[in-house]
């Protein structure tokens, strides 16, 4: 007997090891190498409903996460005019000192010149140092007065743990570096993506070749090529933040029935390898316990009022509008009915009966409850009869409850 429970002991073992995602949630295990990393968060791109994290309202050194800031005040001087795209900029000395050996860079060289969209480019898809230098200088009068800008945005966006010393996220010489919490880094990405959804177009560049300019840089973005659905976005690594990713995903890459999208953002993990190992264990768990399902569907009826006032004995309810919403699999929304008082036959075709309001994690929608077919008045033999059925049954039941 003792050999069967050993045998049963190596088979649970091998599971487990063999689990991409461990189910124990609540002890804080999806996460393989949870240990190995300081934050992280995901949650949904457009609510913002936030799925699983760990510190995420820590503030940490975010590297060259700090890119996302400098995209987005480089696109917002574009929008108001100041520069565009085909702006061209003059790399100098100190833009190509930033492409040294420690550091990430496009490979500019003093004296050639560049247009704004290439250093667009080189910032997202290479996360050049040297792009993110020469833009803040093209943007504003120097890169400090740039940085002001940065932190005057994320005033602006309420992203009250972030503060920016330079555009690209390295250490100052006086040792200061650019720090967010994750949770204001998914609410930063949540708003570009929002506002220049085209961020995923720079994203999407696999390489940059120019053998010209003696140019040719691979994207740093991970999991791109790994998992389906990933389609950005930011890499960050410096001694102090560790390992960072920011990494967008359509969901639908996974699972066709998933019509959802998500942010993820891994802070301060030891290894290259084990961001990625993080964020792949995040957005398979989304996509394992999370769906799109839907709430409310207009061909569908939510509820059926019994009313002795009409002919067929009830009415159908049917929402007006069909409503989905991202779910955990387990759960569901709260539903609350408040159907009108006066509800009486006859009922006309799509009359208003009322409303239905559903709730779920914070998110709440209020949608009105109609009749699809118009219903006749029940006869009144046929209305005595049910109110004399309908006092039978109330009178056994409290006879039942003694």
């Amino acid at each position: 007997m003792k050999y069967k429970y050993k045998f049963a002991s190596l088979i649970m073992a091998a599971f487990m090891f063999l689990m991409p995602i461990s189910l124990a949630q609540g002890q804080n295990k999806i996460v393989g190498l949870d240990e190995n990393v300081k934050a992280y968060i995901i949650g949904n791109q457009e609510n913002g409903d936030v799925y699983y994290e760990k510190n995420a309202d820590e503030p940490r050194a975010m590297a060259s996460l700090s890119k996302l800031m400098t995209f987005l005040v480089t696109k917002e001087a574009i929008e108001a005019g100041n520069i565009s795209l085909d702006t061209k900029v003059k790399a100098d000395k100190e833009a190509e000192n930033l492409t040294s050996w420690e550091y990430s860079a496009l490979g500019v060289k003093e004296g050639e010149t560049y247009t704004v969209d290439e250093l667009i480019k080189g910032l997202i898809a290479v996360s050049g140092n040297d792009c993110a230098y020469l833009l803040a200088n093209t943007v504003s009068v120097s890169e400090p007065a740039f940085a002001r800008e940065m932190n005057q945005k994320a005033k602006e966006l309420d992203l009250q743990s972030q503060v920016y010393y330079n555009a690209s996220g390295i250490e100052t010489e006086d040792g200061h570096q650019n720090t967010s919490s994750a949770r204001d880094l998914f609410k930063l990405t949540q708003y570009i993506l929002k506002t220049y959804p085209e961020i995923l177009d720079y994203s999407a560049i696999r390489e940059i070749r120019d053998p010209a300019r003696d140019i040719d840089k691979k994207s740093t973005i991970p999991l791109m090529d790994e998992i389906k659905g990933v389609d950005g976005l930011k890499t960050g690594t410096t001694d102090q933040a560790g390992y960072c990713l920011v990494s967008t995903i359509d969901m639908k890459g996974l699972d066709e029935n998933d019509d959802f999208r998500s942010i993820g953002v891994v802070m301060g993990a030891d290894q290259r390898d084990t961001r990625n190992k993080v964020m792949s264990d995040l957005i398979y768990y989304v996509s394992k316990y999370f769906s799109t399902r839907t709430v409310l569907d207009t061909n569908s009826p939510i509820k059926s009022l019994k009313d002795a006032t009409v002919k067929q004995g009830y009415i159908d309810l049917y929402p007006k509008e069909n409503i989905k919403m991202i779910i955990k699999d387990g759960e569901n929304p709260t539903i609350k009915y408040n159907i009108k008082e006066d509800v009486k036959a006859p009922i006309k075709e799509n009359q208003d009966l009322g409303e239905v309001e559903i709730s779920y994690k914070g998110d709440s929608r209020t949608v009105g409850l109609l009749s699809k077919k118009a219903l006749d008045k029940a006869s009144l033999f046929t209305r005595v009869i049910r109110t004399i059925r309908d006092s039978c049954d109330f009178l056994l039941k409290t006879l039942i409850a003694r």
